[in-house]
């Protein structure tokens, strides 16, 4: 039989996606593009913004359309509440179900005829640990995701994460560490440590372990290259994080920091627990350490209550430090969520204004960051190969085009960095 997946979202939805393949390969099935007739299509959900529960609503009409067995999965599974949302989708299984997708999906397919539809969505507060078994393999690019902690317990006041994700839970560092060795033993260079609140790993385990271990750990694994860290909530970033995670050899220097204002009124209503100050010494002493160090982060506008002098406060402060990337998102109402009974809702014109004049800032700093790397050499890990050009990224995460050979894909190359085209760098071997 052919299976078909969509992911929306995250990394982790990625990497859970790839694990959910794997489950089914071993099976027999065959895995088909999305958008080719199959016998079973996966959507696995995302619904932190309304823009991707409306999206994931989207996929799932379009998979219903093209005939088969629809199944949704994830996080806007876990949120459902109107059943007339089911009404595309045969299976309906939350985050923690993902691990027996296999047994429902076959279960469904023996009894399909006596089901409307299977519903299997367990309540994510009641899970208290880490419950993934198996472990992937074999991986399909050269740069992977590792998922080592899901959950959170931060419950900012504009995030549905927590409610669909669960606390958090730590995964067992020695899994951690024998699926990297299989990943890499499988052609892998490059991993990117992901979850949904890594600065949180360990904090449920009764060891005493964090995620700086997990690093450490990592970068010990013969034949590796390369370890990426996912989203950072920026109060895990200490002293001793930071001296040591610079001593760490296969670490890109390049932190994604979960920044979301500059404004220390919007922090607070957001209840971010760390202000404008905080945020200004600590990149002050992660650049202190880490040389050429890029720094992207997410910025949300509109936030309720959110005044020009605010929203002028988080553009300026974001010139000044210069992020690499702003990934920019608008404010959106999210059920459960105490920012969605704010009163002073920003009006969704001005929400646009600011998004655009943010993503004017974010275009203009990246440029000014990559500007500072022309004439120079730097290695560059090569994941794609298109029409004669090889693609990539340097430690530092500026995505490169090389006119190379395809034998050159999955290769770490020192590149002659010449000249800017649009968001990349075009370089010579």
């Amino acid at each position: 039989m052919k299976i078909a997946f969509y992911t929306l979202g995250c990394k982790v939805n990625q990497y859970e996606t790839d694990l959910m393949s794997e489950k089914f390969k071993k099976r027999g099935y065959d895995i088909s593009p999305f958008d080719k007739k199959s016998d079973i299509y996966v959507i696995n959900s995302c619904s932190v913004t309304n823009m991707s529960t409306r999206k994931t609503r989207q996929e799932l009409s379009k998979a219903k359309k093209q005939g088969g067995i629809t199944v949704l999965a994830g996080c806007y599974a876990q949120e459902i509440i109107d059943k007339k949302e089911l009404q595309n989708a045969d299976i309906i299984i939350g985050n923690e179900e993902k691990d027996k997708i296999v047994d429902i999906v076959e279960d469904y397919l023996k009894l399909k005829d006596s089901y409307e539809n299977i519903v299997k969505v367990s309540d994510i507060s009641n899970v208290k640990r880490y419950t993934q078994k198996d472990i992937l393999t074999r991986g399909i690019n050269v740069r992977e995701s590792i998922k080592i902690e899901d959950g959170c317990n931060n419950f900012c006041s504009y995030c549905i994460i927590p409610y669909v994700r669960g606390r958090v839970r730590s995964r067992n560092l020695d899994d951690i560490v024998k699926e990297v060795e299989n990943l890499v033993q499988s052609g892998v260079s490059e991993v990117v440590l992901v979850g949904i609140e890594i600065a949180s790993y360990g904090k449920d385990l009764d060891e005493d372990v964090s995620l700086i271990d997990v690093v450490e750990r990592i970068d010990k694994i013969d034949g590796l290259k390369r370890i990426r860290l996912g989203s950072l909530e920026p109060r895990i970033l200490t002293d001793e994080f930071i001296t040591r995670i610079s001593k760490v050899k296969k670490l890109c220097p390049h932190f994604h920091l979960s920044v979301q204002s500059l404004d220390d009124n919007v922090l607070k209503r957001m209840n971010r627990k760390y202000d404008v100050k905080y945020l200004f010494d600590r990149i002050k002493v992660i650049k202190k350490y880490i040389k050429d160090v890029a720094l992207t982060c997410d910025i949300i506008v509109g936030f309720p209550g959110e005044t020009d002098e605010e929203f002028k406060n988080t553009y300026d402060n974001a010139k000044k430090i210069g992020f690499y990337e702003m990934h920019i998102f608008k404010y959106s109402k999210r059920k459960w969520t105490k920012a969605a009974s704010y009163e002073n809702q920003v009006d969704g014109n001005i929400k646009n204004e600011r998004s655009k004049k943010m993503i004017e800032l974010a275009n203009a700093s990246k440029l000014k960051y990559m500007n500072n790397f022309l004439k120079t050499k730097r290695k560059v890990l090569f994941e794609s190969y298109k029409s004669g050009f090889l693609y990539g990224y340097t430690d530092n995460y500026i995505k490169v085009k090389v006119r190379g050979d395809r034998k050159l894909w999955g290769c770490l190359l020192e590149i002659e960095l010449n000249s800017i085209e649009e968001d990349l760098i075009l370089g010579t071997i």
